[in-house]
């Protein structure tokens, strides 16, 4: 049979369309290998970060710890982010310079404080508009399926009694993690070094009015980046450790009740990528903030 010119138009065309198609199975192929039951982390169109460039993170201070130093994050001021599982977007955000005096509504990073080998990702509520998804069930179950998902640390305020001049404050540090985990002891470092890295306890009435504030004079360390092994205790996997501050107080502070704030604090960009595990046990990034309404007798 012979096969003319226009029987071997359609016949090319149809082997065109053929060939485009399998060109963007492809292209979707490429594309779902990194997300398609993974984690990825994108910064603006360009950078992505898969597990497999990922340590570990840590959910109580929703910190993304890499495996090496990523010099790039120190030089991105303003610029978008998105995180990945399964596939799908699980949420958005923005790189926020900190000499910028507002806050973005929802996910936002500020990576000012920390070295190059983290990312810690902060929230702003904006009045409960933008929902926290930092810890969305999505994201924890891909970091969980690749053995990247820690839980780090809590922290309870226990009792703040006041006894004549002084104002006695307890709390506690559980330990969630599977790993032993080093923190920041007031015991070892004494009171005014560790209010060096927390502004300490802070009490309002119901009207926001501040009635006590940490009045401990806080210790300079000997450099900004200085930090010593001697500051830090182990904290064991599953335990917990009660520690106590006592507060002096000026003035008389009536019964009632109030609410009560604290920052229990950790290290942050002091702590080098290399020193970030000592003989097995992780020292822990970050601080947690913690409110409680109390009763004053």
């Amino acid at each position: 049979m012979k096969i003319n010119e226009q029987t071997l138009i359609p016949v090319k065309i149809t082997l065109l369309i053929i060939l485009i198609f399998a060109i963007s199975l492809t292209s979707c192929d490429e594309f779902n290998s990194g997300t398609d039951g993974d984690f990825l982390f994108k910064i603006g169109d360009d950078l992505e970060y898969s597990h497999d460039d990922i340590k570990l993170y840590d959910s109580s201070t929703h910190i993304l710890y890499f495996r090496t130093n990523h010099p790039e994050f120190d030089e991105i001021e303003k610029s978008s982010f998105s995180l990945y599982a399964d596939g799908d977007k699980i949420y958005q955000g923005s790189f926020w310079p900190p000499y910028l005096c507002s806050l973005p509504p929802g996910v936002f990073i500020s990576n000012f404080f920390y070295p190059d080998y983290v990312l810690r990702f902060e929230y702003y509520g904006n009045g409960g508009v933008e929902p926290d998804l930092r810890n969305d069930p999505r994201i924890i179950n891909a970091l969980k399926r690749h053995d990247l998902l820690h839980s780090g640390l809590s922290v309870a305020i226990d009792s703040i009694e006041i006894n004549g001049s002084q104002l006695d404050f307890s709390f506690t540090v559980t330990n969630h993690d599977q790993t032993d985990l080093l923190i920041l002891d007031i015991d070892k470092t004494g009171p005014g070094l560790f209010h060096y890295f927390t502004n300490g306890l802070i009490i309002y009435d119901s009207n926001y009015n501040n009635i006590f504030s940490s009045n401990i004079e806080y210790q300079t360390p000997s450099q900004n980046d200085a930090w010593e092994m001697d500051w830090l205790s182990i904290l064991k996997s599953g335990k917990s450790e009660q520690f106590r501050i006592i507060y002096p107080i000026d003035e008389t502070v009536s019964p009632g009740i109030y609410t009560a704030h604290f920052r229990f604090p950790g290290l942050s960009h002091q702590v080098d990528i290399n020193e970030l595990f000592q003989d097995g046990s992780r020292i822990w990034l970050g601080d947690l903030s913690l409110t409680k309404e109390i009763t004053i007798q």
